[in-house]
């Protein structure tokens, strides 16, 4: 799909890790248009690699082996670029994409190296929520042709007929997994995302700004907050949740059920409760299962024999992230392609 690998090369050259080589030209006046988006790209490519990438790590991009200037950096990045544009070039011209400027010039900003540093600490880096978004936006509606799916308007995919679908709703079957925004694959069937206090089996089935607790009640809650107790990264408003200690071993632990354990029953050693016993569904139907997944909601699976754990111990909360942004790395694995 056009979004996972457009410009991922051309990316690559802006955030290849390294250390100082001297700058090699001016900052880049981003303005991008549609017919001008690879001369920005390649602008500010080459302009972070020659301001914080050392000379082998260019060259390991660019795939030569002879010393480039900053101009011939950009004259090899547009190039890429453009060969990587030539199947979205075809969506717009038979105007099924459109392309949005601004989203586009938000994010090279963004990820542009400041003229005083190549890398820094702070609570997430800034290209975070530029690039959040695509800048090139699919604008075929449900029922019209369509030759990818990136062309398709939101909540749409393109069908083996060519034609538009819209992502099933709720009461309708999913698409492999999938569903409309807002909705979840239970069993089958696309359903609403559960609200807070809900029965919840995956992170997935909850609402935005709610995870399953799946160590505890089983139930679509809050994020916590910073300071408040967790039992991991995704339970944390920060993504970021300290961990503690288990007491035999030392181990790092986010909750006693990640230590190690040993069955009530005969004491052999265990992870999960399913490792002493298969389980069972509780409600109606007592089907066998080996986890909540198995059951269909909200129905939970109810095991026999528990697996006991060694204590996790220590101050296991929430806590602000800290991240390294580098210039010349750290955006190749948040940048969302366009």
């Amino acid at each position: 799909m056009y979004r996972s690998i457009t410009l991922a090369i051309a990316w690559s050259a802006v955030l290849v890790i390294g250390s100082g080589c001297g700058g090699g030209g001016g900052r880049p006046s981003v303005s991008t248009s549609q017919d001008t988006v690879c001369d920005d790209v390649a602008d500010v490519a080459c302009y972070n690699m020659y301001q914080c990438c050392a000379e082998s790590e260019i060259e390991r991009f660019l795939g030569v082996s002879d010393p480039r200037t900053e101009d011939e950096c950009r004259d090899d990045v547009r190039v890429i670029c453009e060969r990587q544009l030539a199947t979205i070039d075809f969506s717009i011209k038979n105007k099924r994409v459109r392309f949005d400027a601004a989203i586009m010039d938000t994010c090279l900003k963004a990820i542009e190296a400041p003229a005083d540093t190549c890398a820094t600490i702070d609570s997430m880096a800034p290209w975070t929520a530029a690039c959040m978004d695509g800048a090139f936006i699919g604008t075929v509606e449900t029922g019209a042709q369509c030759d990818f799916a990136y062309e398709c308007a939101k909540d749409n995919t393109c069908n083996a007929s060519r034609l538009c679908a819209a992502l099933p709703g709720d009461g309708m079957a999913c698409l492999g997994q999938t569903c409309a925004t807002g909705l979840f694959c239970n069993a089958g069937t696309c359903r609403p995302q559960i609200a807070s206090g809900g029965t919840c089996a995956s992170t997935a089935q909850c609402q935005k700004g709610l995870f399953c607790d799946t160590a505890g009640t089983r139930t679509c809650t809050p994020l916590h907050a910073v300071g408040e107790r967790c039992t991991g990264n995704a339970t944390c408003v920060s993504n970021t949740c300290l961990p503690g200690m288990c007491a035999d071993t030392q181990a790092t632990c986010f909750s006693s059920a990640t230590c190690g354990g040993k069955c009530e029953d005969d004491q052999s050693p265990c992870s999960l409760d399913s490792t002493c016993a298969l389980g069972t569904c509780s409600g109606p139907t007592p089907n066998a299962c080996f986890s909540n997944t198995d059951c269909v909601a909200p129905n939970t699976c109810v095991f026999p024999v528990k697996c006991v754990h060694t204590e996790c111990v220590g101050d296991v909360v929430c806590a602000d992230p800290h991240v390294t942004v580098d210039y010349c790395q750290g955006a190749i694995n948040a940048l969302p392609f366009f």
